[in-house]
């Protein structure tokens, strides 16, 4: 596009002192940019003609310039009047081109700066010493250990109890189709090839014009999905970040705390293998609450598809071990272990073609038992321990080599190898089961009845459940048999964990997560998903209660300290080893707004762990955090290091979902960056509970946040709560359009009626974020930091890392929204609505501004440079999909259903719905 890449130099600078290597990289940066503008530009000259390169760069050009005044509003009124007029003057067509035209820039200069990470990661890591390791990094994590005075042994005893599990899951915030995200894979491929690679001068224009004819491709390929994706799509596309990237970034992770360990403490290479720190877990397939696609039937096939992922890597490692383990016998050393086996192989497991050559003797012969094992599993018949034999054959083969002396051989090939078999089994990741609490109430209920237990158990207060279900856990006897009678639902809970139990005896313990009860509200909601799990016989599963709301983020310690003085109950956790909870960062925020919600996590956390501790019950938090600010994201590890003090223990889960996803590990680099990144902070995090070191936060510190969080939560639910709000929200953002979105196989809403109660937690801050008002992300927080003095607000953002965490998100939020842009929404809003609710979020938006810069001191995000001036260079290119988009939204809604003008303009809404996701790199 012609100028669009010129402006964008002057920004793209690198920060002030920056070495010059540095310079270089950001120069390779400002040239990626300049050349990806430059080709789009021509591919819609070719395509589409001038005509329609100069209705962009017009619109583009308004939109600058109404950005860039204001305060004149003589001349914000004549901008708005010229291009008012010439998008009301838009064909549904020419409309959207426009959005399809600013949408694909996006999704290039998106690519162009991943490229740009992983280039400068790449900087970084080399200029990283053993003394000064690259910041962020497992090398800095062990160092600050050291450092701190902590051994060698305590440092390998320490890490090897962490256990740290990402969970994949489906919920629909990834706006990306799976055709267009290869697509970019292949342009980003060939833009690296650009810079990375001495080319001759055909070579180059060789290259050059693939990647040109990728971006046409690109051009002309729907943006959309003519269906709502099903279940088993949403797993193999998760699939897929296994195959790009994860198979082999955690064996890297491991490598590199064994390289710190080394370089750190001496430590020798040839020890056993630490256990992997990060085992990866997954929903998708699982998750039932909420989405009737997710079956007994479907569930079975999530474990299949994930398993055909897990061998396919196993056979392709041993194959890749087979071409590299070539010594022969009479050059090499093998160990007793492995000469004994070797000599009691029968002849007819002795492939004559690697006669003399030991390792690849016994490398085929653990190919042909894994290779028999995945064709037994074709006919659902996995041996059992097929995954421990084949650990167990690596261990041979690497403690041989390295008795031979030949410990670097060992180290390159089989360390790896051997690190990814133990991280993801021939399971891949372990499958949580979700349902809703009020699911399992219902089938409880019908089980009781059915037995003649209790005709009534909907009716007993939460103390009778109580007592029945701990009596009934305790008895021998099923409730019914597997053929009874029992309601549809009542069968489908039950079926979901009779398939678990099969699963687990044909992949084995390890490949079975646990089972997470949504809206936890009591302890008879943990104790209902145990009984059904004794009658499908898997009396052992863990069950999570997932705490969402603010009600029940308050209750979870009491629910704790209910469930753990049943005996019942203990007896089973103690068995089991671990007591997870679930915490969930989108609802609560939902309900209870930004401020009141974190505050309200913090304290369920430090509280829940205290019940635990005086128990003597090991805990695994797992936050549901969520892509958006409004839904618990952010940095991940700024957010970890902000964890209550003691709180960690060296176990948490956390959710990883949407466009994070594709932004975290579509690249191999990347991929790798987001996990050393995960364990810096949680190893640092872990080691301060560790060693006792719990620092409290002071009384007064306390104080001033419950204030705060009391008064930012009744603003934010005065807001929800006023009269006229449903109608405003569902006219001022596009939130209806949203939900016809093909983006999840699971609905926007729960059932019932329209109401904000039953919409889900990822369709409300999806449609804030479109309209620009990021609403979920600030709302509440300017009153309730009013309440605050402005010396004490300044004082608790310098001494205390949660507080300051919170505010330094809150800042990204606050500047990510955009109230002039949101008024060109509320032109969709009747005037009646628009005059009682915008002065509202106006003055609370002033608000907030002025208490965060206030205890900050400075700025909005002064204190990180190159995001303020990310959003200062996207928002000019955003504007033209906003205003496009209003326009398109007012058009859809004049007409009835059923017009035949309604298919194009509902395409092109979607489209806009993708570009301003794509330009903000934000969707929920």
């Amino acid at each position: 596009m012609a100028d669009l890449d010129t402006e964008l130099r002057p920004p793209l600078q690198p920060p002030s002192g920056a070495p010059a290597d540095a310079d270089d990289a950001f120069r390779a940066l400002r040239a990626d940019v300049d050349y990806l503008g430059r080709t789009l530009g021509e591919c819609l000259k070719e395509l589409e003609g001038e005509a329609f390169f100069g209705l962009v760069e017009r619109v583009r050009a308004l939109t600058k310039a109404l950005r860039a005044a204001p305060e004149d509003a003589a001349r914000r009124r004549e901008l708005g009047r010229d291009l008012g007029g010439l998008l009301k003057s838009l064909t549904t067509e020419d409309a959207e081109r426009l959005l399809r035209a600013f949408s694909v820039y996006f999704q290039l200069i998106n690519l162009a700066e991943e490229v740009h990470r992983v280039r400068v990661n790449r900087l970084r890591e080399a200029q990283a010493t053993p003394e000064a390791p690259r910041r962020e990094s497992v090398a800095a994590a062990v160092k600050a250990l050291r450092d701190d005075g902590w051994s060698a042994s305590e440092v390998r005893r320490f890490i090897e109890g962490l256990d740290i599990q990402p969970t994949l899951t489906a919920h629909p915030t990834e706006v990306k189709r799976y055709t267009v995200r290869l697509k970019l894979e292949r342009i980003a491929s060939r833009l690296r090839a650009r810079t990375e690679l001495e080319l001759s001068p055909q070579a180059r224009r060789r290259l050059e014009g693939e990647l040109a004819a990728e971006v046409a491709s690109l051009w002309r390929t729907r943006e959309l999905t003519s269906e709502k994706p099903s279940v088993t799509d949403e797993v193999k596309a998760a699939l897929y970040y296994f195959q790009r990237s994860l198979l082999s970034a955690v064996p890297q992770l491991m490598q590199d705390l064994e390289d710190a360990l080394e370089s750190l403490y001496g430590c020798a290479r040839g020890e056993a293998p630490l256990p992997p720190v990060v085992r990866f877990r997954s929903w998708i397939g699982g998750d039932r609450d909420g989405n009737p696609f997710v079956t007994p039937e479907v569930t079975e096939e999530a474990y299949a598809l994930q398993s055909e992922v897990a061998f396919g890597q196993h056979l392709a490692d041993l194959d890749g071990l087979v071409q590299r383990l070539s010594q022969w016998g009479g050059r090499t050393r093998i160990s007793p272990e492995l000469a004994r086996e070797l000599a009691a192989l029968p002849a007819d497991r002795r492939p004559r073609r690697f006669a003399g050559e030991p390792y690849r003797l016994k490398l085929a012969v653990t190919y042909a038992d894994l290779r028999r094992a995945h064709e037994a599993l074709g006919r659902g018949d996995l041996p059992a321990g097929v995954a421990e034999r084949y650990l167990e054959d690596l261990r041979t083969v690497e403690e041989s080599l390295w008795a031979g002396g030949e410990g670097r051989v060992a180290e390159a090939f089989v360390r790896p190898v051997r690190y990814r078999a133990a991280a993801f089994g021939v399971h891949l990741a372990a499958l949580d089961l979700r349902e809703h609490s009020s699911l399992h109430e219902a089938a409880v209920a019908d089980l009781l009845r059915y037995a003649g237990v209790c005709d009534d158990y909907a009716a007993q207060d939460e103390a009778a459940r109580v007592a029945l279900l701990a009596r009934e856990l305790r008895s021998k006897r099923p409730l019914a048999p597997e053929d009874a009678p029992l309601e549809e639902e009542t069968g489908r809970a039950l079926g979901f964990l009779r398939v678990l139990r099969r699963l687990r005896a044909r992949y084995g313990p390890a490949a079975v997560g646990s089972y997470i009860v949504s809206m936890t509200a009591g302890v008879s909601d943990v104790l209902e998903p145990l009984l059904l799990a004794k009658e499908a016989g898997i009396p052992d599963l863990d069950v999570t209660p997932l705490f969402e709301t603010l009600a029940d983020l308050r209750a979870a310690p009491r629910i704790l300290q209910e469930l753990f003085a049943l005996p019942v109950y203990l007896e089973h956790v103690r068995r089991r080893g671990i007591q997870e909870v679930m915490i969930g960062y989108s609802d609560s925020n939902k309900d209870a707004g930004f401020l009141a919600a974190n505050w309200a996590l913090y304290e369920a956390q430090e509280r829940v762990a205290a019940v635990c501790r005086e128990v003597g019950v090991p805990l695994r938090l797992f936050h549901g955090r969520g892509t958006s600010i409004g839904r618990g994201g952010g940095p991940a590890g700024r957010a970890i290091l902000a964890q209550p003090p003691g709180t960690l223990g060296g176990r948490m889960r956390l959710t990883e979902q949407g466009e994070a996803l594709s932004e975290r590990y579509t690249d191999p680099d990347l991929a790798h960056r987001h996990l050393e990144q995960l364990a810096h902070a949680f190893i640092l995090s872990s080691a301060r509970g560790a060693r006792g070191d719990l620092p409290e936060p002071p009384v007064r510190y306390r104080e001033a946040m419950t204030r705060a969080a009391e008064g930012a939560r009744a603003r934010y639910r005065a807001l929800l709560e006023a009269d006229g709000f449903l109608d405003f929200y569902h006219t001022v953002t596009p939130i209806e359009e949203i939900s016809r979105l093909n983006i999840g196989s699971r609905p926007a809403r729960r059932k019932g009626e329209r109401s904000l109660a039953n919409l889900r937690a990822i369709p409300w801050v999806f449609s804030w974020t479109q309209c620009r008002a990021n609403l979920p992300g600030w709302f509440g927080l300017g009153t309730g930091l009013s309440s605050v003095d402005g010396a004490l607000l300044r004082e608790m953002y310098r001494e205390w890392s949660f507080f300051r965490t919170i505010l330094d998100f809150a800042q990204m939020s606050l500047a990510k929204a955009d109230l002039g842009i949101f008024t060109a929404y509320l032109t969709l809003v009747p005037d009646a609505l628009r005059e009682r609710f915008w002065p509202l979020i106006e003055r609370e938006y002033r608000l907030s501004v002025e208490r965060v810069t206030a205890a900050t001191g400075q700025p909005l995000l002064a204190s990180d440079p190159t995001l303020a001036r990310g959003i200062e260079l996207r928002n000019p290119y955003v504007d033209p999909i906003s205003y496009v988009q209003v326009e398109l939204l007012r058009r859809l809604r004049s007409l009835p259903e059923g017009a035949p003008e309604r298919g194009g303009l509902e395409e092109a809404v979607m489209i806009s719905l993708l570009g301003v996701a794509t330009g903000l790199r934000n969707t929920g």
